[in-house]
C-alpha cells in the first residue's frame, strides 16, 4: 500500500514533512518510476507518475521563463539608471532638418546620443513625448522641437551660458493653438488662478477649436526662431545677415531637395536604398518601405515641384540654389569668413541629407559646391566629440586633399 505521509504543522502554520517521511516518499517514487503502465485496469502502485512527469517539466519551464524575464527586467532597470548624455537627438538619419541639428551638435564639441526613430511605429518617441515629428532633442532634460528653434536655442546657450530651460522661454510659439492639440492654456503652475483667467482660458479653447474647424490644424509660429538672444553691438549686422541666410535655407533651399532626390522612379528607389540601409527598420519594413515609400515620395516630389513653382527640370533650380549659396560666401572659405557660422552649419546639414545620391553627383559636376562641403566636413570632424558619420553609408570617403582648404 502507498505510504501515507503524516502532515505536521510547526509554529509557522505551514505543513511540514519530517525527514523520515520525505525519504520514504522519495524511495517510493523512485521505485514507481520503473513500473510502467500495465494496460487497462492494471496500474502500478503509483499510476500517477507518468502523468506527473510532464507537469513537472512544465513547471520547470515556467520557472526558467520567469527567471529569464526577471533577469531581463533587472538588466533594463540597470540600463535606465545609466546616466545619459546631455543631448539626446531623436531623428531620421536622412531627414534634412535632423541633419541640420545633428551638424550643429557635432560643431558644438559636446558629446551627444543619437536615437534612430522607426518611421512606421515611432515607438522611440512615443515613450517620452506626444510630439509626432523629428527632430526631437532632449537637452539637459528639456524637450526642444523645430530644427531652427533647436539650433537657435543651443547656440544662444553655448554663447551666453544661460541654462537651456531659461533660453527656451525666449522662443515662444505665438500661434493660436498647438500643432498637436490645437488648444491654448494659461500656465498655472505655482500660482493661484483667478476667475478672469479661467474665463479667458475657456475663451481661448473655444476660439482655438473654432479656428481649427475653419482652417484645419494650425502650425506653430516662432517669431524669434532665426535670432540669437545674445546681443553684441559689434556683430549686429553680421547676426542679421546670418538670420536672413538661415531663413532662405528654410524657406527656399529645403524645398529643392525632395523634388531632386525623387525626380525619377529609379532615383527614388536609390534614395530608399540609402534610407532602409541606415534607418531603423525590421526586415519586412525594409521591403515595404523601399517600394511603397519610393512610390509615395515619387508622387509627392511631383506635387512639390508644382507647389513651389520649380522648373520642369528640377536640377536647374538645385544648381541655382547652390550657386546662390556660393555667391553669399563672397570669395571666402565660409559664410562666416575664416570660421563657419550658424548658416554654414545649417547649410551643410541640408546638403549632407542628399550627399552621395544622384542629384548630389550631378550638382558636383555642374557647380563648385564640393570644395566648400569638403572644408565643412573636415571642420566638423575635428570639432565633433563622437565623430562625424555619413548620413548615407554608401557614399564613399570624402577627399582629404589639403590643397582644397585654401581654395
Amino acid at each position: 500500500a502507498p505510504v501515507k505521509a503524516v502532515v505536521s504543522t510547526q509554529s509557522t502554520g505551514f505543513p511540514m514533512y519530517s525527514v523520515k517521511q520525505f525519504t520514504r516518499s522519495a524511495q517510493f517514487l523512485a521505485r514507481s518510476y520503473h513500473q510502467p503502465y500495465r494496460g487497462r485496469g492494471q496500474y502500478p502502485r503509483t499510476f500517477v507518475w507518468p502523468f506527473l512527469r510532464p507537469l513537472i517539466a512544465m513547471g520547470a519551464a515556467t520557472v526558467g521563463c520567469f527567471c529569464i524575464y526577471y533577469a531581463g527586467k533587472q538588466s533594463r532597470a540597470k540600463e535606465s539608471e545609466v546616466e545619459r548624455a546631455r543631448f539626446v537627438l531623436y531623428q531620421y538619419s536622412n531627414c534634412p532638418f535632423c541633419s541640420k541639428v545633428r551638424a550643429y551638435l557635432h560643431s558644438s564639441g559636446e558629446p551627444f546620443e543619437i536615437v534612430e526613430v522607426n518611421p512606421v511605429t515611432k515607438k522611440e518617441t512615443k515613450a517620452i513625448s506626444d510630439y509626432k515629428k523629428v527632430p526631437l532633442l532632449i537637452a539637459d532634460g528639456v524637450e526642444l522641437r523645430e530644427s531652427s528653434v533647436i539650433t537657435s536655442i543651443l547656440h544662444t546657450h553655448m554663447t551666453s551660458g544661460t541654462p537651456i530651460s531659461e533660453v527656451k522661454q525666449w522662443y515662444p510659439n505665438v500661434n493660436m493653438g498647438n500643432e498637436d492639440t490645437n488648444k491654448v492654456s494659461i500656465p498655472t503652475e505655482g500660482k493661484e488662478v483667478t476667475g478672469v483667467e479661467k474665463v479667458y482660458s475657456l475663451y481661448c479653447d473655444l476660439y482655438s477649436a473654432y479656428f481649427s474647424y475653419k482652417q484645419g490644424k494650425t502650425k506653430p509660429e516662432y517669431p524669434n526662431k532665426y535670432k540669437i538672444m545674445f546681443y553684441d553691438e559689434d556683430k549686429h549686422e553680421e547676426m542679421l545677415k546670418i538670420a536672413k541666410t538661415r531663413k532662405w535655407i528654410d524657406t527656399h533651399f529645403v524645398h529643392l531637395i525632395s523634388p531632386n532626390v525623387y525626380r525619377t522612379w529609379g532615383e527614388a528607389l536609390t534614395a530608399f536604398d540609402y534610407f532602409t540601409t541606415n534607418g531603423n527598420f525590421s526586415d519586412w519594413e525594409k521591403t515595404y518601405v523601399r517600394y511603397v515609400g519610393a512610390a509615395a515620395m515619387y508622387m509627392i516630389g511631383k506635387r512639390l515641384r508644382k507647389r513651389h513653382n520649380l522648373d520642369r527640370d528640377v536640377r536647374i533650380d538645385l544648381y541655382s540654389g547652390l550657386n546662390t549659396w556660393l555667391r553669399s560666401l563672397n570669395g571666402k572659405k565660409y559664410h562666416g569668413g575664416d570660421v563657419p557660422n550658424l548658416a554654414d552649419i545649417e547649410m551643410y546639414g541640408m546638403c549632407s541629407a542628399f550627399h552621395g545620391m544622384p542629384c548630389w553627383e550631378d550638382a558636383v559636376q555642374n557647380t563648385k559646391i564640393q570644395k566648400w562641403y569638403n572644408r565643412m566636413d573636415r571642420y566638423l570632424k575635428k570639432k565633433s566629440a563622437i565623430g562625424v558619420t555619413s548620413a548615407n553609408p554608401t557614399q564613399g570617403e570624402i577627399t582629404t586633399d589639403t590643397s582644397l582648404s585654401t581654395s
